[in-house]
């Protein structure tokens, strides 16, 4: 490319990678005296220092024409201002990414540019890249950056005038110079810069800025703990991060979650285990949280915090970095007892007894104790609306004593019936469904006559068992059923005393008493008991017609069975028309033995096959 002929009579050549203001200033030291300045040098030939020095683009045109220098390459070279910092090479800096009023240089580098020349302060030259805080070595000759003290802070980017007093001690300064090869991170930025990518797919979808900011901050935490203080790392520690800091940005988003992962898995929970992103990812989440950053960086602050969404109990109610969490992902006890406001020994009760907690989560604390929300959702809702007993009873509108037949009578069921530590709890849903169920057919009643009552008064006018009167209720064996409209729930139930005394009134069809059986036996009440108790005769219990109390009796097929093999003589005389005395000496002849002796019951009892004989 032909370069524009130089309008300054003699000029100097705009060097690779040299900053405007660098080649400005070498300008006013070759035309000025022994105090050149460039300001002054500028303000004499009519360009705008102050333009130069942000990147303007009238004001580099106006120098390039000047110098005869390639407008492009040094437009290519300036750090443009911009609204969020300046730009270098089409990439953002803000300003904390930027030292540009320092003189950082690489004395090696320095002591090239002089070489034979007759006038160093017109040789050497400041290299744009130097100002990037980033860029701490020289990738060229594996030296650390210097930054070299000067005391005209008014000259700060005058770079010709501010490094010529340091020219003389060029040699010893690199001689005292830190010798270590230019970082990962290092190479990553120069590289960039140079071709636009830094082979790194990842990163290369930041923006620049922020990937230096990642590298930097999560190798400074890899290497130096979450803890870390970053005004006490040196350049070596820097570099050393940034080179740590590349390496997990290498493996993309899955090496920045496996960096988090390792902080999470390390951290020293206390027994409360309620520690927050703030405490387990230390400066990394700090400095997304509290420091200034660029807008650029929300697409990191959004992948951190859907990590934190991932492995930690947050969800909705909860903000990470000032944005509402949106989603539930992970529950601790701690957070779910909070939220339902469930102490937390009854809700990991719950949760054992659904397994939704392994026996491995047993010791652990409530902070610590993690379950998948979406999965345990119904778990907890049931925990929310779970009642205890003293809650059923007011909730059914029945007293102790009702509520505890309910349950005893498995009309309304424990949650989990088989955890005693957890027979007093229940959900709300099964106890609507059983009023549901209860109340289906009934009729409203705002005033009952005498014959409608409520359950408790029932079971006292009937003499029958509230599990009893249930069982007709639900089983849609009643003509009808009512509701009182100024009751609740199991008070408000009616039922009719003269249906429920014809449904619960016992039957004796088919039973006989043992009074019974002494009449019909013409025996003795003790021969009766003595007959029953050795297994002669069986009873059974029913529920008396009469009083609805329960009675034993004997079933009349059974005692049928027992009297047509057994026979007493007092029996047969009445039949045979022969004397029981007469009987008995001829069963003696025949040598007939009773089939149950006197001894035994206090009669004795012969068989009729027997008596058949004589």
């Amino acid at each position: 490319m032909r370069l524009p002929s130089a309008r300054l009579r003699p000029s100097l050549p705009h060097l690779a990678g040299e900053a405007p203001a660098s080649f400005v200033s070498r300008l006013a030291q070759l035309h000025l005296g022994r105090n050149a300045s460039a300001p002054f040098f500028c303000a004499d030939m009519g360009l705008n220092f102050r333009g130069i020095v942000d990147g303007d683009h009238d004001a580099l045109g106006a120098l390039a024409g000047l110098a005869g220098a390639d407008p492009d390459r040094l437009a290519a070279d300036a750090l443009r201002r911009v609204p969020d910092g300046q730009t270098f090479r089409t990439e953002l800096f803000p300003g904390r990414h930027l030292l540009r009023t320092a003189l950082r240089v690489c004395p090696a580098c320095l002591l090239e540019d002089c070489g034979q020349a007759s006038r160093p302060e017109t040789a050497a030259y400041g290299r744009a890249v130097w100002s990037i805080m980033a860029i701490r070595t020289c990738r060229e000759h594996g030296m650390g950056l210097v930054e070299l003290e000067h005391q005209e802070t008014s000259r700060n980017h005058d770079f010709a005038r501010l490094l010529k007093p340091h020219l003389p001690d060029l040699g010893a300064l690199s001689e005292r110079a830190t010798r270590r090869t230019a970082s990962g991170l290092e190479t990553y930025v120069l590289d960039r810069l140079d071709d636009g990518r830094g082979n790194i797919p990842w990163l290369d979808t930041l923006p620049l800025h922020v990937g230096i900011g990642v590298c930097e901050t999560i190798g400074a935490v890899a290497r130096f703990g979450r803890d870390v203080r970053f005004n006490a790392l040196s350049d070596d520690d820097w570099c050393a991060a940034g080179t740590t800091g590349v390496a997990i940005a290498e493996q993309g988003e899955v090496g920045i979650r496996e960096f988090m992962d390792g902080l999470v898995r390390s951290y020293p929970y206390t027994r409360g285990a309620t520690e927050g992103p703030q405490a387990v990812l230390g400066r990394w989440f700090k400095v997304l949280c509290f420091e200034k950053l660029h807008p650029d960086f929300d697409v990191v602050r959004n992948l951190v915090a859907d990590f934190i969404v991932e492995r930690m109990p947050f969800g909705p109610g909860d903000t990470i970095f000032g944005k509402p969490v949106e989603r539930r992902v992970l529950h601790s006890v701690h957070t779910a007892s909070q939220e339902l406001r469930i102490h937390p020994k009854r809700l990991r009760k719950i949760l054992q007894a659904t397994d939704i907690l392994t026996k491995e989560q047993a010791e652990l604390p409530n902070g610590s104790v993690l379950f998948d929300a979406v999965a345990a959702s119904s778990t907890l809702a049931d925990a929310a609306d779970g009642l205890f007993m003293t809650e059923v009873e007011e909730y059914l509108g029945a007293g102790r004593v009702q509520t505890k037949l309910l349950v005893d009578g498995r009309f309304i069921k424990p949650m989990f019936p088989k955890r005693p530590e957890l027979d007093h709890l229940f959900r709300r849903r099964d106890l609507d469904a059983f009023l549901t169920r209860l109340f289906a057919d009934a009729v409203p009643v705002a005033e009952p006559d005498e014959d409608m009552v409520d359950v408790q008064r029932a079971v006292k006018k009937v003499c029958c068992s509230t599990v009893e009167i249930l069982d007709l209720v639900l089983g849609r064996k009643l003509a009808w059923v009512g509701r009182r409209s100024d009751a609740h729930g199991f008070s408000a139930l009616l039922v009719r005393v003269s249906e429920v005394r014809v449904r619960t009134r016992g039957s004796m069809d088919g039973f006989t008493t043992a009074r019974a059986v002494e009449k019909v036996m013409r025996t003795s009440s003790a021969v009766v008991r003595k007959l029953i108790d050795l297994g002669f005769l069986e009873t059974t219990t029913i529920v008396s017609p009469l009083n609805r109390c329960p009675v034993n009796v004997i079933r009349e097929a059974n005692l049928e069975a027992f009297r047509a093999e057994h026979v007493t003589l007092f029996e047969a005389m009445a039949t045979t028309g022969v004397h029981f005395r007469q009987l008995q000496k001829r069963l003696t002849e025949l040598g007939i033995e009773p089939r149950i002796r006197r001894e035994e019951v206090g009669a004795a009892f012969y068989r009729r096959s027997d008596l058949a004989r004589i």
